[in-house]
Formats: structure tokens, C-alpha cells, sequence
């Protein structure tokens, strides 16, 4: 039988997605390729094929500049 207790896994905040939310996952250590995609195919199974994640592993940060100039 399954252990009916649950874990506090940490703080928890509601999450509302929006048209055109992208998130991303950081991550502070490698993952393997197969664990990367068995978290998209969580996340797709949680959120849809609609909302994107990135994943981000070992200490790799994203940010963005706008020059104001078009593409």
C-alpha cells in the first residue's frame, strides 16, 4: 500500500498561466539528456503542449537586452 503521508517539499504559490507565458528552470547542476526530457514531458503532461519551458542546468543563467532597433 502507498504511504498516504505527504512531504512538505517547500514553499508553494499558485501558479496562473497566461497566453504566451514562457517559463524556465534552473538548475544547479547538469542533468542528464534523459532526465531533461522526462521533466518536459512532465511539464507538457502539467501544463500542455502550449506553454514552453527552458531548462537551464549547472549554473547557466538567461537574460535579455532590448537595443530598441528591429529585427
Amino acid at each position: 500500500m502507498d504511504d498516504p503521508r505527504i512531504n512538505f517539499l517547500g514553499d508553494l504559490q499558485r501558479l496562473e498561466l497566461k497566453p504566451g507565458d514562457r517559463f524556465v528552470l534552473s538548475v544547479p547542476h547538469v542533468l542528464s539528456p534523459e532526465v531533461c526530457q522526462r521533466i518536459q514531458e512532465g511539464w507538457r503532461g502539467f501544463a500542455g503542449d502550449k506553454v514552453k519551458l527552458l531548462i537551464l542546468t549547472d549554473g547557466m543563467k538567461l537574460g535579455a537586452i532590448n537595443t530598441g532597433e528591429p529585427d
